[in-house]
């Protein structure tokens, strides 16, 4: 271990136009941990902290001189942020949380923007030109900008500032998932020259090196390959092309899915984050917490959901779709959300040779749509408005797979879909009944199954 003196004098000594000395940042804590285990390079994303919790939670950690140094590097990191952790939200698209004490009510306010902010996805749809036309319009759409009702998690949660506040649901790794010694190099290589190759190397090393086997370290992994991302575009001041093959951000949702009945003892939770974070009463609230926030995250980073997991459940947004409205209801952003992922079929280059298939996954399921619409008679209008249309843009695609190709993949699910679709066009009374048998009959009489 690094003689604390030898820290402390390299550091102060630094001339002001040298990079920060983060030997300090390495250092272990009696646990074993360092600011490196948990924490970006240098803490940038950490100047979101009022000084006085920066103060409190490193003492958690070092103490006397070696905790002044720790404080030292975060706060020359960069300049502090306009807003509290308590506020900041990472990712959240556009910037904002739509207004609505509700989910209703937020999910109104998001039909409402998308029709005055975006009417090229409410044209008439009534030909195979309208429907590519359509299917442009949400290929350019910026989801990452586009605001949503939805509250994505805070940076940071403590039970310092309230029971509410006592959730493992925000962006800090929760225990160590790896020792960062093993990681200097490839940090601070990056901390010299923060490239997305320098920022990849980081993602490939630290998977590497995580040895756990057990659930809860394996989501703190998740969380920080997921701050890397956005320390970098902080960092940076712009998005990043970077995202991890395997998806960290759904990962993260995955795990409040598969932990939403769960019990914190199963998932090997250590007793001091079990007893900083309340989970002897609230564990599953915290996994609900978790899950739809960080599906939207991980959808935005892959909005064809084909690099997110093998499994037909991810592929086909099964759960996404049912916590969208169990979470919820969220249904216009449902909406949203499924059309903008059938639109990526023709560009995404995993889809190559692989006929289109209409996949609304439970969107089209069990209980009618129109039972489920927004009450609201304005949410109403446009949502019936953005579906109708989505629907009919990829019935025509199909159309126009099966004109080209005269092939189709799992006929009986299409078909079936194509069943809801026809009753909800007669629901709404929209004249689209003809389309839907058309095609129906076009992908029966298609070869393959």
């Amino acid at each position: 271990m690094l003689s604390s003196t030898l820290i402390v004098v390299g550091l102060l000594a630094r001339p002001q136009n040298q990079s920060v000395n983060l030997d300090a940042w390495f250092l272990k804590d009696s646990k074993g941990q360092s600011c490196a285990s948990c924490h970006s390079v240098d803490g940038i994303e950490l100047r979101a902290f009022a000084d006085a919790d920066i103060d409190r939670r490193t003492n958690r950690h070092h103490q006397g001189e070696i905790a002044s140094v720790v404080r030292q590097i975060i706060r020359s990191s960069s300049p502090a942020q306009p807003a509290t952790a308590l506020e900041i939200r990472p990712l959240q698209p556009g910037g904002i949380v739509l207004p609505g004490k509700t989910s209703e009510t937020r999910d109104k306010s998001f039909l409402i923007n998308l029709k005055a902010k975006h009417p090229k996805l409410f044209i008439n749809v009534a030909s195979l030109q309208d429907a590519q036309k359509l299917q442009n319009s949400y290929l350019a759409l910026d989801i990452r900008n586009l605001p949503v009702g939805i509250e994505m998690n805070r940076l940071s949660e403590d039970g310092f500032h309230g029971r509410d506040h006592a959730t493992i649901a925000n962006w800090i790794p929760d225990v160590a998932a790896f020792d960062s010694s093993d990681l200097r190099p490839e940090l601070e290589k990056y901390y010299g020259n923060p490239t997305t190759d320098n920022l990849e190397a980081i993602d490939k090393k630290v998977v590497a090196l995580y040895k756990g086997i057990d659930e809860f370290s394996a989501l703190s992994l998740a969380k920080y390959r997921s701050l890397l991302v956005y320390q970098h575009e902080l960092r940076t001041g712009s998005p990043t092309s970077f995202m991890p093959k395997d998806n960290p951000f759904w990962q993260i949702a995955e795990f409040g899915r598969n932990n939403a009945e769960g019990d914190p003892s199963v998932v090997q939770v250590p007793k001091d984050v079990l007893e900083a974070k309340s989970m002897s009463t609230t564990f599953r609230p915290q996994m609900k917490q978790l899950r739809l926030p960080w599906y939207w995250l991980g959808w935005i980073q892959d909005p064809s959901l084909t690099k997110s997991g093998q499994s037909k459940e991810t592929n086909r947004a099964e759960y996404f779709c049912r916590y969208l409205e169990e979470d919820g209801p969220y249904i216009g952003h449902t909406a949203l959300m499924l059309s903008r992922k059938l639109a990526e079929h023709t560009r995404n280059p995993l889809y190559a040779g692989i006929p289109f298939e209409i996949q609304y996954s439970t969107f089209l399921a069990n209980t009618p749509l129109i039972e489920r619409e927004p009450k609201d008679p304005e949410a109403k209008k446009i949502f019936r408005q953005l579906v109708a249309n989505s629907f009919r843009m990829t019935l025509y695609m199909l159309e126009s797979d099966l004109m080209k190709n005269d092939r189709g993949i799992r006929k009986v699910p299409q078909v079936n879909q194509m069943k809801y679709m026809r009753q909800y066009f007669k629901d709404i009374k929209d004249p689209s009944a003809p389309l839907v048998d058309r095609v129906e009959k076009r992908l029966l009489a298609a070869k393959g199954t």
